[in-house]
């Protein structure tokens, strides 16, 4: 059994070499469970609305559809650009709220406090 990874490699490589099945291992793994498994079709849910979107059909001889494949893969990399884009940000956040957690307790240590004067009365 090849995995996901290998698959992955054959999907782009080859789109008209691949089992149905791996595809649909394949996009289960990071799409989760298909939306629809009941017809001819697989359907998966992405995380955004539009294209692209992954919809399988077993082809002949038990391959998947080489168009269909084409889509999957641009989804999978639309999802893996996606988080990496995510995980780069929320690393700037965490530098960022620690740069300012690392100042503000600078200027609290160095701030000299104002004598406390009373007011006059005239």
């Amino acid at each position: 059994m090849a995995g996901i990874e290998d698959i992955l490699e054959q999907m782009r490589n080859n789109p008209t070499g691949v089992r149905f099945a791996d595809a649909c291992k394949v996009v289960t793994k990071l799409f989760g469970e298909p939306r629809q498994d009941g017809t001819s079709h697989k359907v998966w849910k992405m995380p955004w609305a539009g294209d692209p979107r992954v919809n399988m059909q077993r082809g002949k001889s038990g391959k998947a559809k080489p168009y269909q494949l084409r889509q999957a893969v641009q989804a999978i990399d639309r999802f893996a650009a996606e988080r990496a884009a995510a995980r780069r940000a929320d690393d700037t956040e965490e530098g960022r709220a620690a740069q300012a957690t690392k100042t503000t307790r600078k200027t609290r240590k160095t701030k000299a406090r104002k004598p406390k004067t009373k007011r006059r009365r005239s």
